[in-house]
């Protein structure tokens, strides 16, 4: 399904993850899944390609998006691009993330959530996460989100 008119939106096969990601993103951040672990890190080469299972590196104004539903499979990609997008075929969510703020742990850029996990990000005291959800229409002219991604992590008081 298209993402809007006017949102920039390509898809295809992966035959070599940092070539496509390299070609299409710079000074990105990057979510890594892989079969045994996450990763959020400053946009870097992906070392381990046997274990990963999707790959979001985004900025300010695009994303591509490389996945596979298991390690036997193919990657394919999803890249937008969200210059020129009215605010019409998007709404952007703020959400906050899960920081125990009285943990002695959480400090810097490494945090602890309320339940116990770690996680670091590529942040420093950052407090939420904006997300663009896309929207489009089917058939009957009924609106959906269609797609959605990262947009920024935001520090304590950012907008």
């Amino acid at each position: 399904m298209s993402i809007g008119n006017t949102v920039k939106e390509k898809t295809g096969i992966v035959n070599d993850v940092n070539e496509v990601v390299s070609g299409n993103i710079s000074d990105g951040t990057m979510i890594l899944m892989y079969t045994d672990r996450f990763v959020c890190c400053k946009q870097q080469n992906i070392e381990d390609i046997p274990h990963l299972l999707e790959a979001r590196v985004f900025n300010s104004h695009s994303e591509i998006k490389i996945m596979r539903p298991t390690i036997a499979d193919d990657f394919y990609y999803r890249f937008i691009d969200d210059d020129g997008l009215e605010s019409e075929w998007y709404i952007d969510e703020v959400h906050y993330l899960d920081i125990d703020l009285d943990n002695k742990k959480t400090s810097g850029n490494h945090y602890v959530t309320t339940g116990g996990g770690e996680y670091d990000l590529p942040v420093e005291g950052a407090e939420r996460v904006r997300i663009r959800n896309y929207i489009s229409f089917d058939d009957q002219d009924i609106a959906q989100i269609s797609d959605f991604r990262v947009v920024e992590f935001l520090n304590k008081g950012g907008e």
